[in-house]
């Protein structure tokens, strides 16, 4: 299989498990020297301290979800893989209440290390609302 439907492959599987309640695929792509620039005002240094905020902000969520539209899956050398999409991640809170819609411009760094496709680094930017 080629590296870049490996990468989309992995994705949509992770992204499918995470929209029925499973995060883990998707935790498990992540590289523990992970780099994340996200909508907090600060840039998350690892793995570890990006699944904490990202546990904290689905802390009583009854679902959520992370839909990609018009993604775009990149390799180069068969190590390295970029995925460019815009996505609508939603989180539906426990009890009722509106549902929390965040609208982005999303990108995943892929690396293969030790044979096996990581994150590296991501970027997500709210787009802006209409």
């Amino acid at each position: 299989m080629a590296a870049r439907d490996e990468i989309q492959t992995l994705m949509e599987q992770a992204l499918s498990a995470f929209n029925k309640g499973d995060p883990a695929p998707f935790l498990n792509l992540l590289d523990d020297d992970l780099e994340v620039f996200d909508h907090a005002p600060y840039r998350f240094d690892n793995k570890s301290s990006f699944v904490a905020y990202l546990q904290s902000f689905l802390v009583g969520a009854e679902a959520a979800s992370d839909v990609f539209h018009q993604p775009s899956y990149r390799t180069f050398n068969d190590t390295t893989g970029i995925v460019n999409t815009y996505d609508v991640f939603t989180v539906v809170p426990k009890g009722g209440g509106a549902p929390q819609v965040q609208t982005n411009r999303t990108t995943y760094v892929y690396v293969k290390k030790g044979g096996q496709w990581k994150i590296v680094s991501a970027h997500f930017s709210p787009l802006p609302k209409e």
